[in-house]
């Protein structure tokens, strides 16, 4: 019977072989094995001669075998079906006991084959350099090894690939160095051992890598690496004085080849975009390994360090984000990378970082209220922004002409607000703000303020003290305000604002003047200037000033003639009267006439005093009033005599014009004889020898008392 056999690893010539399927297929005895290992390559070396494929292969027979195309069908799809296998299958593991990989001739070992396999007994393929055979044990015993079973072992099971090889190697030497069979990562314990055969006495032992000399001191019967590093890689050997007969004689071990196989690459550290970082700006690191193939359980740990200083980490992460990175965060700056038990660390070479400080740029200054203008005693609000600059900015507010900055003031912003709680009218002008990073400072454009007051304390200013004024004479009225920005003025006549069409003809309000060239009597009145000013549509402002009565009368030249012609005409029609009385009493025989008043319509009538002339009474009209009265004295020896008192009186107490004025305000009016007062008797006399009117003696003086 024949069968299609697993092929080894490597080869293609040797795939097909006669086996006898069986326990006798995986010998137990040395010598058996030996025997039925000749026997089967005898025999396969036999068969194959006529094979034509077995020469070169699968393809080879596949070529030049005369078969139907039938069986070339199914020969293909048998091969693909086996390829699929064995890619989906997983690869079996073959171990060794003990583990050392070098053995002295005579010792035993045991291989053993772990892989999936289905339920029940299924046989284990074993391949020796290239010669492979099928038992149904798992384990391949190896006693009192010889020679001919150093070599390399491979096995798989019915549902694996082939394992790893493990190359046994079988010494006749006095001296050899054992080293696991495994593969040795790093992290892992490593130990070798140095033995002489059959336990001889051995002294002076030392080990060697690579020629060089490694023996720990004190020296021991094996050389220990407690956490294998890949730097631990190499060949070593050991040699020693060995006792044979009565003497010793330096011997030398075999060669052992060590590879510690790495978990994962060195880490590096590598900066996101470039490893000049702005100012503010995100960073990010990140520390790149390579876990190798066979770790594909492996977990590992990152920290990253500054200057030596960790600064996170350890994490399964193996990104480290700054969000806004600062100048402090310049420096080296390099990862670490360890499994979960640390037995394996490794360091990343430095990576320098350099932060850089962006420079101000945009600096402009913003003004709240809108457009700079703010009402007096009201929150005003400069503020102050960058658009671009980093790190703490140096913020600071100026006005100009003035020598020493308003403000200053240093923070993480861009933006900082300089608040006046209440504006004042020196608070106007242009301002500035500046702002710097450690370079110049960078200005704003200028910003115009204006401090809008708001008008107050109104008043109306006259050219002249007098309130009363005549007719024809000019009014000149101004209006000012205590404080007010651009105030506008308007002018009240009565309560009624004064314009072109006021009918006051004269009247000529120009700004806060208001100028009447000529008075007149429709002129007087009530007055009123109000000031205003507006600071938007919505907020206008206005003071009003007190209330200016203003009188005007007429010219009293006219009044004080019209008096003196009053006067005049009563003096005479009391002379008339007079001469009348008199000549009435010379008829009668009378001394003298009882007095008669005349007055004006109106005034009340007034005793004239005993001794000067009593003030005139207080009048309500701003006109002139007049007095007119005659009075006879009555004192006896006085001469005849016509006596008038005309008074002149005005509210203002001013004296009228033409006229004197007497300590009590009147003036009087009186007229005398010219010559002593005669008897009627000698009166009659002398107008009876004149021969002429007897009126014409009595002549009269009209004199002005003052």
């Amino acid at each position: 019977m024949w069968s299609l056999l697993p092929v080894c690893p490597g080869l293609t010539a040797r795939t097909l072989s006669w086996q006898v399927m069986g326990p006798e297929s995986a010998p137990r005895a040395q010598g058996q094995k030996r025997a039925l290992w000749a026997a089967s390559l005898t025999s396969w070396r036999e068969q194959a001669i006529g094979l034509p494929w077995a020469a070169s292969g699968l393809p080879s027979a596949l070529r030049e075998t005369q078969t139907s195309p039938a069986s070339m069908l199914c020969l293909v799809i048998f091969a693909a079906h086996a390829l699929g296998l064995a890619a989906a299958a997983q690869k079996a593991v073959l171990t060794l006991n003990p583990p050392w990989s070098t053995v002295f001739r005579g010792e035993s070992v045991t291989l053993s084959c772990k892989g999936s396999r289905p339920p029940g007994s299924t046989p284990t393929s074993w391949c020796l350099e290239g010669y492979s055979w099928i038992s149904t044990e798992t384990n391949l015993q190896i006693k009192a090894a010889q020679m001919e079973d150093a070599g390399k072992y491979q096995c798989k099971t019915s549902d694996s690939t082939w394992s790893d090889h493990i190359e046994l190697t079988v010494s006749s030497g006095w001296l050899i160095l054992q080293a696991p069979h495994y593969a040795v990562f790093e992290g892992d314990r490593l130990l070798l051992r140095c033995r002489v055969w059959r336990g001889g006495e051995v002294s002076g032992m030392r080990y060697y890598r690579d020629g060089a000399d490694i023996t720990p001191r004190p020296v021991q019967p094996s050389y220990t690496i407690d956490q294998a590093k890949t730097t631990d890689s190499g060949t070593y050997r050991c040699e020693g004085e060995v006792l044979s007969g009565s003497l010793y004689f330096i011997r030398y071990s075999n060669e052992v080849l060590v590879l510690v196989q790495e978990l994962f690459s060195t880490p590096e550290l590598r900066v996101a975009g470039s490893a000049e970082a702005r100012e503010e700006s995100p960073l990010t690191l990140r520390c790149v390994t390579q876990p190798k193939p066979w770790t594909s359980d492996l977990q590992l740990q990152y920290s990253f360090y500054k200057s030596s200083t960790i600064v996170r980490g350890p994490e399964s992460s193996p990104v480290h984000h700054i969000p806004a990175a600062s100048l402090a965060d310049s420096g080296p700056y390099f990862c670490v990378v360890q499994t979960v038990t640390s037995s394996v660390r490794k360091q990343s070479p430095e990576q320098g970082i350099k932060v850089k400080r962006v420079p101000v740029s945009g600096v402009t200054l913003g003004v709240q209220p809108r457009k700079g203008q703010v009402v007096a005693g009201e929150r005003l609000v400069l503020s102050c922004s960058v658009a671009a600059g980093t790190g703490p900015l140096a913020f600071s507010w100026h006005r100009e002409g003035s020598g020493l900055a308003l403000r200053t003031e240093t923070l993480r912003s861009r933006r900082m607000d300089y608040e006046i709680p209440a504006a004042m009218e020196r608070d106007a002008g242009e301002y500035y703000c500046a702002a710097s990073n450690g370079h110049d400072p960078v200005l704003s454009p200028r910003v115009t303020v204006t401090v809008w007051v708001p008008v107050t304390g109104a008043n109306i200013i006259r050219d002249k003290p007098e309130l009363v004024l005549t007719v024809g004479e000019s009014l000149n009225l101004s209006c000012s305000v205590q404080v007010g920005t651009d105030p506008a003025f308007r002018w009240l006549h009565n309560a009624q604002e004064l314009d072109v069409a006021s009918g006051l003809g004269l009247l000529s309000p120009v700004g806060h003047v208001l100028y009447v060239e000529s008075v007149q009597l429709g002129h007087a009145g009530n007055y009123q200037c109000i000031a205003s000013n507006q600071f938007s549509l919505e907020r206008v402002f206005q003071a009003s000033s007190k209330i200016l009565a203003i009188t005007v009368r007429e010219d009293a030249s006219t009044w004080v003639a019209v008096g003196v012609t009053v006067t005049l005409l009563c003096l005479a029609g009391a002379t008339v009267a007079a001469v009348v009385c008199v000549r009435h009493q010379q008829k009668a025989g009378e001394i003298c006439f009882s007095a008669w008043w005349r007055s004006t319509p109106g005034p009340v009538q007034q005793e004239p005093p005993a001794h000067g002339l009593l003030p005139p009474a207080t009048l309500g009209s701003s006109e002139l009033e007049l007095e007119y009265a005659n009075v006879c004295p009555q004192e006896q020896g006085s001469r005849d005599v016509i006596y008038s008192i005309v008074s002149i009186q005005k509210r203002s107490g001013a004296k009228p014009t033409g006229t004197s004025q007497m300590d009590n305000g009147h003036l009087v009016t009186y007229a005398v004889l010219c010559s002593p007062k005669p008897s009627w008797d000698s009166a009659t006399k002398v107008r009876a020898s004149e021969g002429g009117d007897q009126s014409k003696s009595d002549i009269y003086e009209t004199i002005t008392h003052l």
